[in-house]
């Protein structure tokens, strides 16, 4: 978040929201008692203590409480928490102990000074309870802690008769419950001094067998993407990161193998593939679905489970990228991986759509010995991390070629507003002499290079590549050279869009294809999948209705995440190519690594 939205948040919810509430409460205390609530000045020893004591029993309360109720706990972590953490990140500590401060002083005039001398105690913490959320099914078990909350710091303002007493109590709430986000207390106990350590929660879906980030890592460090190299794509501001991470909550983890040299031997190798895992939060996704959209710009593709995401607009599985005839194990695998979180599914609820990209990897890749596991799987799901994000010849990217040149893996992100737009690539696709870089025509340029792009062919790090490999490098224009291929987007953004609108967004990311040469050949799969975080969709719900906040279609903002889109698949798939190292796979085929040094030089001519 830029520091201008950061601020805007700030004096919205820190400063106009308490400002507010506490105008209310001032007005309410005046008509019913008379007079006004007495904050301007030090609070006493008694008010001060019975704040702290009301402080500190709520937050046991609220600990205690998810610590006897499982689903409570869960309940929590999905409102409270994940609220919580997503302001923490774009405020930074100092701004959300200022934010948590002001609130509770704030609220506290209006429940405390100004409504329970109109209705009393328990009933103003009902309205208490009832204002975080209540209104909103799934937020039920959030707005009843808090009302019990209410209630202790009513009984603490009745006790005392004091406001500062509740405006204390509420505020060390607030503040511990700020400096435990993401963390839990332990207590160890020397002799008879204790020692109190904040330890950061483990991941929401750790197995109880930890798989290691990473268990599969790729040979192939990536090189610097196309901005760390002073190649700025576009006009929208990028994320911290640039990359599809940026987004709040969404993470993305890679399994990569690389196995064998020389002859193909169909069932054996030699092995160059991989799976990506993009995860749109880290709660569960079937009970917490989140909206999404599908655009196909040319059909010739295997993915899996996309029609369910077209017709419900909704996604409840993590998103897999892998080769072709690699998809269909993955997806049992993450059915297996689903089943493991939900036993329920297909016995007494619904059954599960496992969405999985694809594309061909054959060129690089022993693709009939389907190399993708369930362990890799499993790698890539629990190793997702909220970033960097690799890229480049790693995870589902290790085997693909974009544009003649070594693909693969690409991701870029940018902001609009208050929001953060990401994408991420599967680059396998195009001629190399269709390749445009900001317009400028390279691939024709490199096409007509009577040479091979001098980079040396790299295997694995622990391998030594024959030299007799690079001779077998098809030249430019050779029949031997990869036909086009097919790539995969996946758009995640945390502004408020329903299906309908993410459909619109997809349409929009395909045009970032057009600006560096793709024409969706037609042999290429190329396929759209946007999704949002916000406005989750329970599994179970009680009502038959649902209210959501959307952004307007007429709105500036739909239309920056437009173009958000259009620039972020283009700088993703120019980091895809600038990413990749050269890569020998089967048969002594060579993938170059695009020569970016030439590259750069012919884009700063250009811009003379």
């Amino acid at each position: 978040m830029d520091p201008r939205a950061r601020w805007r948040l700030f004096l919205l919810v820190g400063v106009a929201a308490p400002a507010a509430m506490g105008a209310g409460g001032l007005l309410l205390a005046r008509l019913v008692t008379g007079r006004f609530p007495d904050l301007l000045r030090l609070p006493s020893g008694q008010a001060t203590l019975a704040g702290l004591v009301a402080g500190g029993a709520s937050l046991a309360l609220v600990g205690l409480l998810s610590r006897l109720s499982g689903r409570l706990e869960d309940a929590l972590r999905r409102t409270g928490t994940r609220a919580g953490e997503e302001v923490l990140q774009s405020l930074g500590y100092p701004l959300m102990v200022a934010l948590v401060t002001t609130s509770a002083i704030g609220e506290e005039l209006l429940f405390r000074g100004g409504l329970q001398p109109l209705v009393g105690l328990l009933p103003a913490a009902f309205l208490f309870g009832f204002s975080h959320g209540g209104w909103v099914r799934d937020n039920w078990a959030y707005a009843a802690v808090a009302a019990l909350s209410g209630t202790l710091f009513g009984a603490a303002y009745a006790l005392t008769g004091d406001l500062w007493a509740p405006a204390i109590g509420h505020s060390v709430h607030n503040v511990l419950s700020t400096l435990l986000l993401g963390r839990h207390v332990e207590v160890e106990w020397r002799g008879p001094v204790p020692v109190i350590r904040l330890v950061p929660d483990p991941p929401e879906n750790a197995a109880e067998e930890e798989v290691l980030p990473m268990s599969f890592p790729s040979p192939y460090p990536p090189r610097p993407t196309a901005r760390a190299l002073g190649l700025v794509t576009g006009q929208l501001p990028p994320g911290p990161q640039n990359d599809i991470c940026d987004v709040p909550g969404v993470r993305v983890g890679h399994a990569t193998r690389v196995e064998g040299e020389g002859p193909l031997v169909p069932g054996q190798g030699p092995v160059r593939t991989g799976v990506t895992a993009i995860l749109p939060h880290g709660g569960n996704l079937f009970q917490q679905k989140v909206p999404a959209g599908v655009f196909v710009l040319n059909g010739f593709g295997k993915a899996t489970g996309l029609a369910q995401v077209v017709e419900l607009g909704t996604l409840e599985t993590p998103i897999l990228l892998t080769n072709t005839l690699s998809a269909f194990r993955a997806a049992d695998a993450l059915v297996s991986y689903m089943l493991e979180q939900n036993p329920e599914i297909g016995v007494t609820t619904s059954t599960v759509n496992p969405v999985v990209g694809e594309c061909n990897d054959g060129h690089l890749n022993d693709i009939q010995g389907r190399h993708v596991t369930a362990e890799m799987v499993r790698a890539a799901l629990e190793g997702a991390s909220s970033g960097p994000v690799q890229q480049g010849a790693v995870g589902a990217g290790t085997g693909m070629v974009c544009f003649g040149f070594k693909g693969g893996i690409g991701s870029a992100s940018r902001r609009v507003d208050r929001y953060v737009l990401g994408a991420l690539v599967l680059a396998n696709f195009g001629r190399r002499e269709d390749l445009l870089i900001h317009g400028v025509p390279v691939g024709r340029r490199l096409a007509h290079d009577p040479e091979p792009p001098a980079a040396p062919a790299s295997g694995p790090a622990d391998a030594q590549e024959p030299a007799a490999a690079a001779e077998q490098a098809p030249e430019v224009g050779d029949p031997d050279e990869p036909p086009p291929g097919s790539v995969m987007i996946v758009l995640a953004t945390d502004a408020p869009l329903d299906a309908r609108q993410l459909t619109r967004l997809a349409r929009r990311g395909a045009l970032g294809l057009a600006r560096v040469g793709g024409s969706a050949a037609n042999g290429s799969g190329d396929f759209v999948l946007a999704f949002s975080t916000a406005n989750r969709t329970a599994h179970r719900a009680d009502y038959p209705v649902r209210a959501v906040t959307l952004l307007r279609d007429d709105s500036a903002a739909m239309d920056d995440l437009f173009r958000a889109a259009v620039e972020a698949v283009e700088e993703a798939v120019i980091n895809a190519l600038f990413t990749a190292r050269t890569v020998t796979g089967r048969d002594g085929h060579v993938a170059h690594e695009l020569p970016v040094d030439q590259v750069l030089s012919w884009l700063n001519e250009s811009d003379q």
